[in-house]
């Protein structure tokens, strides 16, 4: 009778036997400034971001809210009348917005709605304001 033994020998694994492990959140790096222009118009501050080079992180809004704060404070603008707005698209085609209002605490912001911006009239609008924009950082 022949015996034959194997160096490794799987055993049946239960996913009990492994400590849980902890998602490490990488925070996401300061939105380039590159990609960021502003409109002071009608009393209000526009904040355009090129949504084609700049993704938010929508889905997490501890994440996003930090990274709009710390946007917030480079531009220095005033926090009860500001609206960012991000695009997509190209500007021979057509830009798509969005807008993003931003309910503030204590200075910061704590909550981000987003309205994607499907009205004509509206697009219009916000296409005539970010033309009227300026980087936010000039070379």
């Amino acid at each position: 009778m022949a015996i034959t033994q194997h160096a490794y020998q799987p055993e049946q694994v239960s996913p009990r036997d492994f400590a849980p492990v902890k998602k490490l959140e990488v925070a996401p790096s300061p939105i380039d400034l590159d990609h960021v222009s502003v409109s002071q118009l009608l009393g209000r501050d526009y904040v355009f971001i090129d949504a084609n080079c700049v993704s938010l992180p929508f889905a997490s809004p501890q994440q996003v809210n930090a990274l709009l704060n710390e946007l917030m404070a480079q531009l220095e603008v005033t926090e009860a009348h500001t609206v960012v707005v991000t695009f997509t698209g190209e500007v021979s085609s057509g830009l798509t917005f969005t807008r993003h209002d931003l309910a503030w605490h204590k200075h910061e912001i704590s909550r981000v709605e987003t309205h994607t911006i499907t009205n004509q009239d509206q697009q219009e609008f916000m296409d005539m304001i970010w033309q009227c924009s300026t980087p936010a950082v000039i070379a």
